[in-house]
């Protein structure tokens, strides 16, 4: 697939907010068209994200995190086999774990998130795809012609105009998100209705129609935070929006200004993406 295919095939059928376009790419993607514009993102207060200026020229990027069906085509077009389908095994976890506790099993890979025993992506086409790298999500963006979102794009869109922590308001909202509810990973008290992934769109979307950008999970994004030291960027890939695992004791990445990293080959069951498309030099030169 080729991103001019893409863009020739893209209608615009909404505006939201006043702000963003949507319309339909490739293998169902929903589109949202982020403006040419200069956008003020990070927080004077950030210990690691300080207040910054980000310029672009526009940008395409999909409503919601890629899912287990829209990889699955990926995979039936392609043959391609994720990292963690040819090591046989990734790490998992879930209800009953420690705080920060993965771990190997055998058999975990996309199609299984949580091993053999677990649920299988199959039978849950609306939820985002997991168990997946850094690698094997750049392989499905090539493909699409697509890529993934830098840390600045991702933030951008997520944000929507807003200049609170959350997308919705300065405080955080239990209902609002997919994360993990409880004291600790031996009990989630479920009230959000969720204990591992949620269907996309299952929450309401930012202003500019995007669906969680927080929880859910992790979206892998290209670029390095500035808290990342020369000797660790070229073997991490970094992650925003937090997760269904991240919780207030333990990984607090759920909102719109931290940056977290894992290793560029690992894969877990809270980590996904969505995908970014460039506009074509006419477009992006006009705003059109």
């Amino acid at each position: 697939m080729r991103t001019v295919r893409l863009l020739l095939l893209f209608s615009y059928f909404a505006t939201l907010a006043g702000a963003a376009e949507m319309g339909r790419g490739e293998n169902d993607h929903r589109l949202v068209r982020v403006a040419a514009g200069e956008y003020a993102l990070g927080a004077a207060d950030h210990r690691f994200n300080k207040a910054h200026r980000f310029k672009t020229d526009g940008f395409l990027i999909s409503d919601t995190e890629t899912t287990n069906g829209q990889f699955a085509a990926f995979v039936k077009a392609t043959g391609y086999q994720t990292r963690a389908e040819r090591t046989g095994w990734s790490l998992s976890g879930g209800e009953g774990s420690a705080e920060w506790e993965w771990k190997r099993v055998d058999g975990a890979n996309w199609r299984l998130p949580f091993g053999p025993d677990g649920p299988a992506a199959e039978k849950l086409p609306d939820h985002p795809v997991t168990q997946i790298s850094g690698e094997d999500a750049r392989a499905y963006c090539r493909w699409i012609g697509g890529r993934l979102p830098t840390i600045d794009e991702w933030e951008t869109a997520a944000r929507a105009g807003a200049t609170t922590p959350y997308p919705w308001d300065a405080e955080f909202s239990v209902k609002a998100c997919n994360i993990w509810n409880g004291a600790s990973h031996l009990k989630n008290t479920r009230e959000d209705g969720h204990v591992l992934t949620a269907p996309v769109r299952s929450f309401p979307p930012n202003a500019w129609g995007l669906h969680d950008v927080i929880g859910n999970v992790f979206e892998y994004c290209e670029g390095h935070a500035p808290w990342m030291e020369s000797s660790i960027v070229e073997t991490r890939i970094c992650g925003r929006g937090g997760s269904w695992w991240c919780s207030a004791n333990s990984c607090h990445f759920y909102n719109l200004l931290d940056i977290g990293s894992m290793a560029k080959g690992a894969s877990l069951p809270n980590q996904g993406f969505r995908v970014v498309f460039d506009l074509p030099a006419k477009d992006a030169s006009t705003g059109k």
